[in-house]
């Protein structure tokens, strides 16, 4: 289908055409649409294709795995727990997923100890290679 375009030309159109459906989804309503075979010129541009790095891999901490292992240890206090936890879990959702002003140095509290955790779990992990970055501006 794209064999008539070179490598640089699909990575502009992807990026364009990403841009495009972002901006056009919510114009479409459920359904099924047939569209016509058809053709469109491609404008010129620059395609910009970063080195390949080593990083290390983001840690994402299992949410609910902690909160098992934490009311499993809990013993006798895991009803009282879990009670706080689901009454904190209504508000924040009832609240838009919003704290409140008054919580903002338990928020930094809780921010930073995260990042912490993540910081000395990162330290363990091995480098993974990232494919370059690409740019496009047409």
């Amino acid at each position: 289908m794209f064999e008539n375009l070179s490598d640089a030309q699909v990575a502009l159109l992807s990026n364009l055409l990403g841009k495009e459906i972002k901006s056009r989804r919510s114009a479409l309503s459920p359904g099924v649409y047939v569209v016509e075979a058809g053709s469109f010129d491609l404008p010129g541009g620059t395609v910009t294709v970063g080195a390949d790095e080593m990083v290390t891999p983001t840690v994402s901490v299992p949410l609910l795995n902690v909160l098992t292992i934490a009311l499993h240890r809990a013993g006798f206090q895991r009803e009282g727990i879990m009670a706080l936890v689901v009454e904190a879990a209504r508000e924040a959702i009832n609240n838009g997923k919003k704290i409140g002003p008054e919580l903002d140095a338990t928020a930094a509290y809780v921010a930073q100890g995260v990042k912490e955790l993540q910081a000395t779990f990162a330290a363990d992990l091995p480098k993974v290679n990232r494919v370059g970055k690409v740019g496009v501006k047409v």
